[in-house]
């Protein structure tokens, strides 16, 4: 994904105010002011004897240093009364491979990364559910889903408190998918670079695809929405998304090419082959185009900006046999 800052009437980015830490200060148990490393240590130390004094250090240790996941894992381990999931009612264990977490932490707006990743995954939450309403597949209402490019679970974990038992998750991220099975209680099964070589264990009600066709080769994408439409159930929905065109025309000022589209190998994604997963830019008649030409249907929606700042909404109903 591409993050862009909230605009203001007029065009130009919002200011960002610097955001407020929701856990207050507590008082340091040592007598000297120890280093974040020193914290961790003294905090594993006493895990075994005295839990809530592990959890004072570990809370100390996150608020000096706001993306250490030693300390944050370490309080929903604990099952500390400060930690995330007291409140968020999911399961807020982030994996450290988590590219979207390592993306987010780096950003210098971003003054409470946890914070940010975790209300980041509940945001695609309401975005999905309008988008679902739209084509009149509510969310609750869908007996199985299937989250594909699923990565470390930042959307799935909400989505597996609102439909329990229904969805399965699919990425081709090392550990992706034993995380989001043992963290989230989801079926899981690994995806390929190939979209030929993928075996679907069942056609699903809803398959979401958020934020993989605004990375994908625009050559590819044929293969991908054929093999992604097929694994929707008879009257299910393809959802995925796309980077919209006035992102690539006014925000970043992108020329296209005579197809409709630009391709830059680069991602925030240290760990895939930027050639196979860069950053894909496209207009909306090469989006229509590219469905009609994969699935034989034209989408069922086309909503502009429906997920993050920049991304645009398509939902197609593929005209699948029973």
């Amino acid at each position: 994904m591409i993050p862009l800052r909230p605009r203001r009437e007029g065009g130009l980015p919002a200011p960002i105010k610097p955001q407020q830490a929701i856990m207050q200060p507590v008082q340091n148990p040592l007598k000297t002011d120890p280093s974040v490393s020193d914290l961790l240590a003294e905090a594993a130390r006493l895990e075994a004897q005295d839990r809530l004094a592990a959890g004072r250090l570990y809370l100390d240790a996150l608020q000096r240093d706001p993306a250490n996941l030693t300390a944050h894992n370490s309080l929903e381990r604990l099952e500390d009364p400060k930690r995330y999931s007291a409140w968020m009612r999911v399961n807020c264990t982030i994996h450290p491979n988590d590219d979207i977490f390592n993306f987010i932490a780096r950003e210098p707006f971003s003054h409470n990364p946890v914070r940010d990743y975790l209300a980041d995954g509940w945001r695609t939450m309401s975005e999905t559910m309008q988008v679902l309403e739209q084509v009149d597949r509510p969310l609750t209402g869908v007996s199985s889903m299937l989250e594909f490019a699923s990565g470390f679970g930042r959307f799935t974990r909400h989505l597996a408190r609102a439909l329990p038992g229904r969805v399965t998750c699919s990425d081709v991220l090392p550990g992706s998918v034993d995380f989001a099975r043992e963290q989230f209680g989801v079926k899981a099964f690994e995806s390929s670079f190939e979209p030929e070589a993928i075996e679907f264990p069942e056609r699903y009600d809803v398959v979401f695809v958020l934020s993989l066709f605004t990375h994908l080769p625009v050559p590819a994408w044929n293969a991908w929405l054929r093999a992604l439409g097929g694994a929707v159930a008879p009257g299910g929905v393809l959802l995925f998304s796309v980077h919209s065109e006035e992102l690539a025309r006014e925000e970043l000022g992108v020329t296209l090419n005579d197809e409709g589209y630009c391709f830059l190998p680069h991602s925030e994604s240290p760990t895939l082959d930027p050639e196979k997963y860069g950053t894909t830019l496209t207009t909306r008649q090469l989006v229509v185009d590219q469905v009609r030409a994969a699935l034989g249907v034209e989408p069922a929606l086309y909503q502009p900006g429906a997920f993050w700042v920049g991304q645009d909404a398509v939902a197609v109903l593929p005209d699948n046999p029973r």
